[in-house]
């Protein structure tokens, strides 16, 4: 069976994350994803990473943004490098790029600039604020973009606690997904249209977004919400409790009327479901502090094991807090393929797989990350390009 992006070449010029998780999705998918670093490679190459307290075998940053990709060397800044890159798109459907407003029309390869060689491409912008408005010139990284700038920080802690920082490139993942579905809806509207495409996507869009339920709230009344306080929820049974063993459990309800009597009974306080203080789901929000006290109390009399049991018997919805070697070990994932074994010349390591399943098709990563410039001389032949052009280059520093 075909995947479902052969026969799509993506010209890549982006580093760190959120641009590079596009192409290695688009990798994934069957794309030709084609890589276009700097002669020293892209700055995610140079990232020191560890394991088990020593060096890492791989590069684990760089191998999963760019597994599945070609890599070819061009030196933007010497004469004749913007102009290959453009070379290189107009063979291509897309070209993916995480260059500020600036940087792209240093370099002559704005949206407009590309659409005017390349009237079928779909040009892909990722950056921190978008290509347009006061901020379109300011760097932007997840935590900065997608954490602080887009209000999620705000929302995130406890009440009068700290802000606290998210976890490593969560906001880069989340946009290389939105990026994915964007870049594909391009490429259908540009097969219906027979026209060029523009995708703008950035890290505090995409934040804001993810948000979106929050925002629904301040776009009607205009207050902040507040801050999730476990120990006053608004529906205690919303909520984490803490078993006798340390394991942490989240219970979620959204309407909780339905399973109030089974969370009763999985407790053994039948008395609860019977009594009038916490009868409707009004009492309880007006008892919630208390009831999220008694629970935290009951549940610290038993062990995790326990409470899975009863919480599974009575029909509720939960889920562990589980961390993430228990996570690669769950079952249900194994089931589903998402830690696929790659093959290196050192060994075998396992990656983290696409976030969704096309029944049949095979996608998923294929590859792993290439080295420094693997394909220049390959994909220059392939673009019939001169050897005196080739000489030229070289000559001039944009080959590396």
């Amino acid at each position: 069976m075909p995947l479902p992006l052969d026969g799509i070449r993506v010209i890549e010029c982006a580093n760190y994350v959120a641009g590079p998780s596009i192409g290695a999705l688009m990798a994934d998918l069957g794309a030709d994803v084609i890589k276009v670093e700097p002669p020293g490679g892209e700055v995610m190459r140079g990232v020191q990473v560890s394991a088990n307290g020593g060096p890492s075998p791989i590069n684990y940053l760089f191998e999963l943004e760019n597994r599945g990709k070609r890599s070819v060397v061009v030196a933007l800044d010497k004469p004749g490098g913007p102009g290959l890159v453009l070379d290189l798109i107009a063979g291509a459907d897309v070209f993916l790029t995480n260059l500020i407003a600036p940087r792209l029309a240093k370099y002559r390869l704005s949206p407009e600039d590309v659409l005017a060689r390349s009237p079928l491409a779909v040009h892909v912008s990722v950056t921190g604020y978008g290509l347009t408005g006061p901020d379109a010139a300011r760097p932007g990284f997840d935590y900065s973009a997608f954490w602080a700038r887009s209000g999620i920080m705000s929302l995130v802690g406890h009440p009068d606690a700290p802000p606290v920082l998210s976890r490593v490139a969560q906001g880069d993942h989340t946009t290389g997904m939105n990026g994915l579905a964007a870049t594909l809806a391009a490429l259908r509207l540009r097969d219906l249209t027979g026209e060029g495409q523009v995708v703008e996507l950035s890290l505090q869009r995409t934040g804001v977004y993810t948000i979106a339920t929050d925002f629904a709230k301040v776009l009607v009344d205009g207050n902040q919400p507040a801050r999730f306080n476990r120990a006053a929820p608004p529906n205690p049974m919303h909520n984490t409790y803490r078993a006798a063993d340390g394991r942490w459990i989240m219970l979620v309800h959204m309407t909780p009327d339905p399973y109030w009597p089974k969370l009763c009974a999985a407790v053994e306080r039948d008395d609860w479901a019977a009594g009038e203080r916490y009868r409707t789901m009004r009492g309880r929000q007006q008892f919630c502090a208390e009831i999220a006290a008694e629970l935290e109390r009951m549940f610290a009399l038993h062990d995790s094991a326990y409470w899975y049991a009863a919480l599974d018997r009575h029909g509720l919805i939960w889920a562990p807090m589980a961390e993430l070697p228990e996570v690669i070990a769950d079952p249900q994932l194994a089931e589903n393929d998402m830690f696929p074994a790659l093959e290196y010349p050192n060994g075998s390591y396992r990656t983290v797989n696409t976030p969704f399943v096309i029944r049949g098709s095979g996608l998923g990563p294929k590859a792993p990350a290439p080295l420094l410039g693997d394909a220049t001389a390959d994909v220059l032949r392939e673009y019939g390009i001169s050897e005196e052009r080739v000489a030229e280059l070289a000559a001039n520093g944009v080959l590396g």
